[in-house]
């Protein structure tokens, strides 16, 4: 009997307890996803990777845009692509979006500070003959950095 009263009054405390810690009502505690922010309009830079390839890039009004200015894909580019961004420290920020007509989604993570850039691309994700999927991760350096006012 005595261990059964125990349990009784343990149940009653822990269900007290717990209606105290949850004080925010269902609807109230919903995550909710914000605007994408657009930390990187009104820049504009070029870059080059490793292997001699370069692009040059703007942002503006939440738009992006490249074009590749050294290479084998040189005149080649893409403009009014939709970007997200997250600053991730003083000066440092992660950017992706996705070219859907490409099937390519690309993260990049622009770094003004020591004026690098890294990123990851995962190329031709819907695997057709013409245009294999691949994966690339490079590194590059930033020049010719402007930013609007």
């Amino acid at each position: 009997m005595n261990s059964k009263l125990v349990i009784c009054i343990g149940l009653v405390l822990f269900s007290v307890g717990s209606s105290f810690g949850q004080h925010k009502t269902p609807e109230e505690s919903k995550y909710q996803f914000g605007e994408p922010e657009h930390f990187l309009d009104g820049y504009s830079f070029n870059f080059q990777y490793q292997n001699g390839t370069a692009i040059h890039m703007e942002f503006d009004e939440g738009k992006a845009k490249y074009e590749w200015v050294a290479g084998p894909s040189k005149g080649n580019g893409n403009k009014d692509i939709s970007y997200k961004s997250l600053k991730m420290g003083d000066e440092l920020y992660m950017v992706s979006w996705h070219e859907t007509d490409l099937k390519d989604y690309l993260t990049l993570v622009f770094d003004f500070k020591t004026l690098t850039v890294h990123n990851s691309i995962i190329i031709g994700y819907q695997n057709k003959p013409e245009r294999k999927l691949r994966t690339v991760s490079q590194s590059g350096i930033i020049d010719h950095l402007k930013i609007k006012e």
